[in-house]
C-alpha cells in the first residue's frame, strides 16, 4: 500500500503489526536509508504494542503489517517531537 495519500490527506491509518492493532499518524514514507525496505514513520495513538504504552514513534516495516486500512479520521497537528526528512528513510516518498 502507498502511505503518501495518508500523509497527504492527514488520514489515520490502522494495521496489525507484530501481532497488535495499532493506529498511527503517518509522518513520513520511503524507502530505508540502509536496507532499502519499504518503511513508515509514524506516531502511534491507539492500540497495543510489543514493549511500550501509547503514544510513541517507531519505524514500521511494511512487509510485516496487516489488515491495513487508511481510516477517515484525519489529524490537524503534527504529531509531537515530529521533524521532517527523517535520516532514516532514503528516499522519502512522503512527508508531513
Amino acid at each position: 500500500m502507498d502511505f503518501s495519500d495518508a500523509i497527504q490527506n492527514r488520514n489515520l491509518v490502522a494495521f496489525n503489526y507484530d501481532g497488535h492493532p495499532r493506529v498511527v499518524v503517518p509522518a513520513a514514507f520511503g524507502l530505508h536509508a540502509t536496507t532499502g525496505n519499504e518503511v513508515l514513520r509514524g506516531y502511534q495513538v491507539d492500540g497495543s504494542g510489543n514493549s511500550r504504552p501509547v503514544p510513541f514513534w517507531d519505524l514500521f516495516l511494511t512487509e510485516k503489517m496487516s489488515k491495513v486500512e487508511i481510516l477517515d479520521g484525519q489529524f490537524i497537528e503534527d504529531p509531537p517531537h515530529y521533524s521532517r526528512n527523517d535520516k532514516h528513510i532514503d528516499p522519502i516518498r512522503a512527508q508531513l
